[in-house]
């Protein structure tokens, strides 16, 4: 046998269009590994970009009776939040939650000051929750309060 036969194949030996060879298997392979790590990259970034917003549902919650309230203000949790209700100077009342937006530290009311005072790193705020001092870069988060009959109520966050 010559060369020249051993590399000429008759039409029985050649592969068919339809027949699964070692290199289109491996190929299949190799490119079904790159759309799994591709999709596996992929999936992250698009959950960042395109992010599930959910409506928040808060529960209505008694914070406590009118005669209750004194300057000193009554801390309560509201949805596990340590927050605080307060008299203003007007005598309406303000609901915040106690956690500074400078890095969650958990604020004091000083009612003598009519402040909230950050013990972490000195920030203040007023008793409208606005940030007046040192480095937290946002208000305090305001609850919408109500009064219904003696009781105040608080009832998610305000816009």
């Amino acid at each position: 046998m010559n060369e020249a036969d051993k590399t000429v194949m008759t039409e029985e030996e050649k592969p068919s269009g339809m027949e699964v060879t070692r290199r289109r298997f491996l190929s299949f392979l190799f490119g079904l590994a790159t759309a799994i790590g591709l999709g596996a990259f992929m999936a992250p970034l698009v959950r960042y970009a395109y992010p599930v917003i959910k409506p928040e549902e808060y529960p209505k919650v008694k914070v406590a009776n009118l005669s209750d309230v004194t300057s000193t203000g009554i801390r309560f949790d509201y949805q596990d939040v340590p927050s605080e209700l307060i008299q203003l100077k007007d005598k309406s009342f303000a609901a915040y939650s106690l956690v500074c937006t400078h890095l969650g530290c958990i604020v004091k009311w000083e009612a003598n000051n009519h402040i909230f005072h950050c013990p972490c790193h000195g920030g203040k705020f007023d008793e409208t929750g606005k940030n007046i001092s040192g480095p937290p870069p946002k208000p305090l988060t305001k609850y919408k309060t109500s009064i219904q009959g003696n009781a105040i109520y608080v009832e998610g966050i305000a816009s």
